[in-house]
């Protein structure tokens, strides 16, 4: 017989870390995992979330059921205290598939020469971080994450104090609206420091003209470093379109996040919706009671209604299908959706492809 133990920490005040093991006879761990409850970004807002990391099982104790075992518990759990949704980073997608998850988002690598950036001036407007700027630094992030899925809160400079990394932001007329956190490396050849590359980690800006400054901070280094490497664009996609040398541009795309619903009628309520007004029904199918079922969505001047209705949908969807669609992930539509599996047409379902278009998916740290 298998116990499943949960047990909490507070690290944080924002999130509460769960320790799950799934525990054999004489209290032998045959499986275990580290879990979080916090809030993400999603559609207008953010939505409660379960965050799963760490899962592992010793090769003798495999085949045994325990993860599985471990996520009806924390899915259960976790839906019960408000969660909408579940994410985990996998290291492999089919084998969490199987437990209801699907990718949500990839990890857009970006890799350009520095004379590539000749397109703005050469100007620094930016001061290095210190801790007055923290609430700046959270502010500024808070703002870029609006419209953005996936991304977790700010309450700290953990992020921006990571040892061999630099931080600088960005203010106009005192008030500040960009920063970015990088780090470099180069070698020693013959007599020269050579090889250089500038890696950004992350960036956040709140406008055109802020993400223009950091272009124009970057060129600063140009002569000092060869190449800026982006280590993930995916969900700032205003940086890619900046870009002007594509020849001498390279693109490293990596699958990152997978999504699994625990409550479907928490996220459709949770979308930004347009203003024009729609009508649609979708079925869900899935084992949890939270996530099966058919919904009504009535909006309009971005509000919007959900119901649960019997009868026949628009479109009947699998869990999988549903919630990369609900994420935006591919920007699909009724022509294009009817190609991916688990997706259903029946009726007029273009209103619920034009309340779900594509949307910047992704987040700077890993869980």
């Amino acid at each position: 017989m298998t116990d499943i133990v949960v047990t909490e920490r507070k690290d944080r005040e924002d999130a509460s870390i769960l320790r799950v093991e799934a525990k054999g006879e004489g209290g032998t761990t045959l499986s275990s995992g580290v879990f979080q409850l916090m809030e993400t970004c999603f559609g207008k807002g953010s939505i409660k979330t379960l965050l799963a990391g760490g899962i592992g099982t010793p090769v003798h104790y495999r085949r045994g059921g325990n993860v599985r075992r471990m996520f009806d518990v924390m899915h259960r759990m976790a839906a019960e205290e408000g969660a909408a949704v579940s994410l985990l980073h996998p290291f492999s997608f089919a084998y969490y598939r199987k437990f209801g998850y699907e990718k949500v988002s990839d990890h857009m690598i970006v890799r350009c020469p520095t004379r590539c950036i000749d397109f703005v001036p050469r100007v620094c407007n930016f001061v290095p971080y210190d801790e007055s700027c923290l609430r700046d630094l959270i502010t500024v992030y808070s703002r870029f994450s609006q419209g953005r899925n996936l991304l977790l809160p700010r309450v700290d400079a953990r992020h921006y104090t990571s040892s061999g990394k630099h931080t600088y932001v960005c203010y106009q007329n005192g008030e500040p609206v960009a920063y970015i956190v990088y780090s470099a490396s180069n070698q020693f050849i013959v007599n020269h420091m050579g090889n250089g590359l500038l890696t950004v980690h992350e960036l956040a800006y709140t406008s055109p003209e802020a993400l223009r400054e950091i272009f124009s901070f970057l060129r600063m280094f140009e002569g000092e470093f060869d190449e800026i490497e982006f280590s993930n664009v995916a969900m700032c996609p205003e940086v890619e379109l900046l870009l002007r040398h594509y020849t001498h541009t390279s693109y490293t795309l990596v699958p990152d996040v997978m999504a699994r619903a625990l409550n479907t009628e928490k996220l459709l309520l949770a979308n930004d919706y347009p203003t024009r007004e729609g009508v649609f029904t979708v079925k869900v199918e899935d084992h949890m009671s939270t996530v099966a079922g058919t919904y009504k969505v009535e909006f309009g001047g971005g509000d919007c209604r959900v119901s649960q209705v019997g009868g026949s949908a628009d479109l009947t969807l699998s869990e999988t299908a549903f919630i990369r669609l609900v994420y935006g992930y591919d920007g699909a539509s009724v022509d294009t959706a009817k190609y991916m599996e688990g997706v259903r047409i029946d009726g007029e379902a273009e209103d619920f492809f034009r309340a779900f278009t594509k949307k910047p998916c992704g987040v700077f740290e890993h869980f």
